[in-house]
């Protein structure tokens, strides 16, 4: 039977479904849950800052691989954030060969100069097929994330802040006095975490983004467990966020940042320890919390571990330039 690749209309829903299915028999590890049809069809659907540019490949009628490419539009212009997905069954088939080419030929079309992406492997493991099909593929290893889950329910202290530093939580959107001073901290995560050699510019945020970005939540079914640490003169010091979904029991641990000139209190562990306190109705029939870090990230690591979290993976970081 012949194959081919087609562009994925996100809004045709049976298309849709089809690609859908096919991400959910791929993602087979343990490590992270895949995502529901309705955050999956929101984030392919894409927006002004991010367009999205889905492919789905069949041998026949069949659809039997699929694969997506994120674009920045306001930040990062030059890069694309690729992935592909093969149910188990159907690997050493040369479909993801086939989609990866297809990819950076798309993205290459559009401007991009590199590709980035990721392959996971259990954390005992030292290689993993998705690590030598990135080899074989021209991509050069960028730097290793490391995956940690807590186990819920889990005992937490009270945060404690101290040396003058108040913590505040919210739901949805910041508090109006906040807009700005929230959209720099978001903006800035890029620049303050530890990372790998490519180093990508920060990403685009302003307050309009911020209200986009809890809409897009709504359509999701997410629900965002915001908490910052407001310093003794009263701006913004760091902030963290825990992401809940409507149809998942895993919780992601996403953003934690601390401004360099207020490191130094305890703020990082105070924070994540007062997001699982604000957040106890949401965390309640949770099974664990999942977070990622840079395996470089010491300090951030041991946080994490003081709280509990124990490593369930390696995320290895890849790029490959086009030009």
């Amino acid at each position: 039977m012949s194959v081919t690749i087609e562009v994925l209309d996100p809004t045709d829903h049976g298309a849709f479904m089809e690609f859908h299915d096919v991400y959910l028999r791929s993602n087979d590890q343990e490590y992270d849950q895949p995502w529901s049809a309705d955050e999956l069809q929101v984030l392919l659907i894409g927006d002004e800052y991010v367009r999205n540019d889905a492919l789905l490949l069949r041998e026949g009628e069949v659809a039997v691989a699929v694969a997506l490419a994120e674009l920045p539009e306001r930040d990062n212009v030059d890069s694309a954030f690729g992935e592909v997905w093969v149910p188990p069954e159907l690997r050493r088939r040369g479909y993801a060969s086939a989609l990866i080419e297809r990819l950076e030929l798309r993205v290459r079309e559009d401007g991009r100069s590199k590709v980035l992406t990721e392959t996971l492997r259990g954390i005992d493991e030292p290689t993993g097929s998705g690590r030598e099909f990135m080899l074989a593929h021209g991509y050069r290893p960028d730097t290793t994330i490391v995956q940690r889950e807590l186990s819920l329910p889990a005992e937490v202290p009270p945060a404690e802040p101290r040396d003058g530093y108040e913590l505040v939580a919210w739901r949805g959107l910041p508090p109006a006095n906040w807009l700005d001073q929230y959209a720099r901290l978001r903006a800035l995560l890029n620049q303050e975490a530890p990372s790998g050699e490519t180093q990508l510019e920060n990403e685009y945020w302003d307050a309009d983004r911020l209200v986009h970005e809890v809409d897009q939540w709504k359509r999701m079914g997410r629900t965002a467990q915001i908490v910052v640490a407001v310093a003794p003169d009263g701006t913004l010091a760091g902030h963290t966020q825990l992401l809940f979904s409507a149809t998942s029991t895993e919780v992601y641990q996403w953003d934690t940042l601390v401004l360099p000139e207020h490191r130094g209190h305890g703020l990082g562990l105070a924070l994540k320890r007062h997001a699982m306190h604000a957040a106890a109705d949401l965390l309640e029939g949770r099974s664990r919390i999942v977070t990622w870090n840079d395996a470089q990230n010491d300090h951030m690591i041991a946080v994490n571990e003081d709280l509990g979290y124990r490593a369930t993976a390696w995320a290895d970081q890849w790029v490959k330039d086009l030009d």
